[in-house]
């Protein structure tokens, strides 16, 4: 008997490790058994997902009324179904191009059934609506620079307000020449206005550009409200869409920035502003005669007066040049060469910054008056003023990175690496020893443009330079 317990003692181990030898072998020989009905279950299964995926697509359609968007943990589920699908693929155009074991191929399909099943599961669980009503943001706080000219400047912006929150006018038209800081005085109204929470529930901008036409005005204003249109190509629909879009954010201030021409509200898919709706709408041009087709109640931006420009003028360059002797009256000269134009003295003083003595300031004014033809013509004008600050660059990489940036989209957010890839690329900057340093050089370029007050901080080229 003893001996027979010692051998029974001595077989529980191999008995244990047989069955642990065979597990595998058993599973393997299953998988290479079913292999083929495990495909053909897998292909069936996959099937009725797309089935489920149809179905919801179908349901968020019926649901996605403008304004709203898909639930996150629905956008999760359609991202997983793509991602299983494309394993699936994979795995069925592998089975019939490379020598796979059934073994292993009914073990991969084993998998892929177990997670599809786990996604039909998670699909029965959508029986709410699959939309919801997104955080709605008030509006976006745009930097700003220094409003410039206490008193004209201030005394504008202070009436804009006052039409803004008043009851005289619905729409409203700020005018005035290019470059004479409109968008600035505008950006101010934005900030303050989503300061004033009880005044509005919603600040929307758009700058709308020279080339813009009723489709793109429509995305752009779309972009705001996280409405998405690309999916519709009649521009009659789209207008349908965005003016429901607009009416769910109730009380809202459209900022329309830049326009070139007139537009049609209802072409568009903008509301009419009425005292029922409570909504207003701004715009900004050089023309007046966009106001006045617009309807808008009219403000001119006056030009600074002469004091103020000069105040502009020391605050760009530096009190300090004051106490050098000899360059005041030089200075006043060339200020009055700047027409009274914000614009003009901010990028003629960035060209400027390096000129210390008394004769380079007079050779500068003499090559600006030289630069300036005494045009009429308000886009003259103001060209005529940054060309001499473009020639002062008297670098020829330099202008040409410059006139690279004036190619992308007004507005735009240039992204400055990318701008450099460019750069390179374009042969504007030379190649080197090593990546690293082409980089440096670009941001090295860069850096100089925004100290001549042509490029804004950021890589995004000052609007009215364009």
């Amino acid at each position: 008997m003893e001996k027979l317990g010692s051998i029974l003692e001595m077989l529980g181990p191999i008995v244990e490790l047989g069955k642990m030898i065979w597990a595998p072998i058993s599973e393997y020989y299953n998988y290479h058994k079913n292999a083929g009905e495990l495909m053909k279950n897998l292909k069936r299964k996959r099937q009725e997902l797309e089935c489920g995926r149809s179905d919801i697509e179908s349901r968020i359609g019926a649901e996605l009324i403008p304004g709203k968007r898909r639930k996150k943990e629905v956008e999760l589920w359609l991202l997983n179904v793509e991602t299983i699908n494309g394993e699936i693929e994979t795995i069925e155009q592998e089975a019939g191009r490379v020598k796979y074991s059934n073994a292993h191929m009914g073990k991969i399909a084993c998998k892929k059934i177990q997670k599809v099943e786990e996604l039909m599961n998670q699909r029965g669980g959508f029986v709410d609506s699959l939309v919801v009503d997104p955080p709605i943001s008030r509006g976006d706080v745009l930097p700003i620079t220094t409003i410039v000219g206490e008193s004209t400047a201030k005394r504008t912006l202070e009436k804009i307000w006052e039409h803004v929150l008043g009851e005289d006018f619905r729409k409203i038209g700020v005018y005035g020449m290019e470059g004479i800081g409109k968008t600035t005085v505008m950006k101010e109204i934005n900030n303050r206005l989503l300061k004033e929470t009880d005044k509005f529930d919603n600040v929307i901008w758009v700058t709308v550009s020279k080339a813009s036409n009723v489709f793109k005005l429509q995305n752009d204003i779309a972009r705001n409200l996280d409405l998405y249109l690309s999916k519709y190509e009649d521009v009659t629909l789209r207008a349908g869409k965005l003016n429901i879009a607009l009416e769910n954010r109730k009380r809202y201030v459209l900022i329309l920035d830049d326009m070139w021409e007139a537009f049609c509200l209802e072409d568009v898919g903008i509301p009419e502003p009425t005292p029922t709706n409570g909504c207003k709408l701004v715009l900004t041009t050089r023309s007046v005669e966009v106001c006045n087709k617009m309807s808008c109640g009219n403000i001119k931006i006056e030009l600074l007066s002469e004091e103020e420009s000069w105040n502009l003028f020391l605050e760009t360059l530096g009190r300090d040049v004051l106490n050098t002797p000899d360059l005041e009256a030089t200075m006043k000269e060339v200020v009055k060469e700047c027409a009274c134009l914000p614009l003009a003295i901010i990028t003629i003083v960035g060209s400027l910054k390096n000129v210390v003595h008394a004769s380079e300031w007079r050779n500068a004014l003499e090559d600006l008056r030289t630069s300036i033809k005494g045009s009429n013509n308000i886009v003259t004008t103001v060209f005529e003023r940054l060309q001499f600050s473009y020639k002062r660059l008297k670098d020829e990489k330099l202008q040409h990175c410059l006139l690279y940036c004036a190619l992308y989209p007004e507005d735009f957010k240039i992204d400055r690496d990318e701008l450099i890839e460019h750069l390179i690329d374009e042969g504007v900057i030379e190649r080197m020893k090593s990546r690293q340093a082409e980089f440096d050089k670009g941001h090295i370029m860069l850096n100089k443009l925004e100290n001549a007050c042509l490029l804004e901080g950021g890589s995004r080229l000052e609007d009215e330079s364009r």
